[in-house]
């Protein structure tokens, strides 16, 4: 790594580490922040890993999880779709959608990516002071976001991304919408450089700052209510005040190390990858994860980690639904000499209460880069 690659990195983290500061995990805070829903993963083959993976992350679903890894997929295009039945018996479905399409003839001008993300909420009941069990009807809650996003390779080793999202939640009523950014910086290199090994690029480390944007504010006619007032002689409508809303902001440290199976050294056909990260929440207890993932020959692909947070293991302490347990399963079939590739994607992640969280997703991607 040369100079300016250093000077880069340590820029990097010296500014990732000063906001690392300003957001400090608080468990007191725990429920303050608002749009939950931009740091729900509700892609199934980044989810496998969870927030370990944010190293070494990368196509169209480093939108989520870090950005900068967006422009490091071999095709030219990628398009990724994506189902979550997120806590399986609450009614409650995530659907993705995300497209990534290097620019440059020959992909070298960096990475132009969309994503969008959709909540599906079951219709819930109507009450009032005078219906409190309900039976006039029903409202449903929308809940979205869409992200633009560039990311780009300063080298081999470095690259660095951004991606501004568009945030909407409400009921017919009311409503609040939202922007924030997310910046990432990964950083890849080979631990022991062997002149003619075939085992490069084995260390992965990546930074992350997410959610990051000014207060939404609820706004509609369902915060105003019609007050009587000097013994119902007079009627006023009376406007509710609400707090802004915060957004969840947090920083994400991972790294990653590959690790060569095959006894020939001519020959990688088995790969174990082991990753570790660090979440640090601004308005929750921080989180840490660890990860492993196997794959052979790049096609069939096998994850798992446990997450760990402050009192996650015991029912009386555990602040979050998540019970530690991830894993997840991809296959990749490649097509032709051309480089196009379909992929299946599943993961699930363990919770108390409800049946977990279940995460389906497919890949296509057109064109070799390489």
């Amino acid at each position: 790594m040369n100079r300016k690659q250093k000077n880069i990195l340590f820029a990097g983290l010296l500014v990732f580490g000063l906001w690392g500061n300003v957001f400090a995990g608080n468990p007191e805070r725990q429920g303050q922040a608002g749009a939950a829903q931009l740091t729900i993963n509700g892609w199934a083959r980044s989810s496998g890993m969870g927030w370990a993976n944010g190293s070494s992350i990368k196509g169209a679903e480093a939108m989520f999880m870090n950005v900068a890894g967006l422009d490091r997929f071999r095709n030219k295009t990628e398009m990724v779709f994506g189902r979550t039945e997120w806590l399986m018996g609450s009614g409650i479905a995530i659907n993705n959608v995300a497209l990534a399409q290097k620019l440059g003839d020959e992909g070298d001008g960096g990475t132009f990516g969309l994503t969008v993300m959709q909540y599906s909420i079951k219709p819930i009941d109507i009450t009032t002071e005078q219906n409190p069990y309900g039976g006039i009807g029903t409202f449903r809650v929308s809940m979205s976001n869409i992200g633009l996003a560039y990311a780009k390779s300063f080298s081999n080793n470095i690259s660095a991304g951004i991606i501004a999202k568009m945030v909407s939640e409400g009921i017919p009523d009311a409503n609040a919408s939202g922007i924030t950014l997310d910046v990432g910086v990964q950083y890849i290199s080979t631990l022991r450089p062997v002149q003619g090994s075939i085992k490069k690029d084995d260390f992965k480390f990546g930074i992350s700052m997410k959610n990051i944007g000014p207060d939404m504010t609820h706004t509609g006619d369902g915060l105003s209510y019609k007050g009587i007032l000097q013994n119902g002689t007079f009627t006023k409508t009376i406007q509710v005040k609400v707090d802004p809303i915060k957004m969840p902001a947090l920083l994400n440290i991972s790294a990653s190390y590959d690790i060569r199976l095959d006894k020939d050294p001519n020959q990688y056909d088995n790969r174990l990858t082991m990753g570790f990260g660090f979440t640090n929440f601004s308005y929750s207890a921080n989180q840490l994860t660890f990860a492993a993932e196997y794959s052979y020959k790049d096609f069939l692909t096998v994850r798992g980690g446990i997450l760990y947070q402050g009192g996650i293991f015991a029912e009386e302490t555990r602040s979050s639904v998540f019970t530690g347990p991830m894993a997840g399963l991809s296959y990749d079939w490649k097509m032709g000499e051309d480089g196009n590739v379909v992929s299946l994607d599943y993961s699930f992640r363990a919770t108390n209460p409800f049946n977990g969280v279940h995460s389906f997703g497919v890949r296509i991607g057109l064109g070799s880069a390489e």
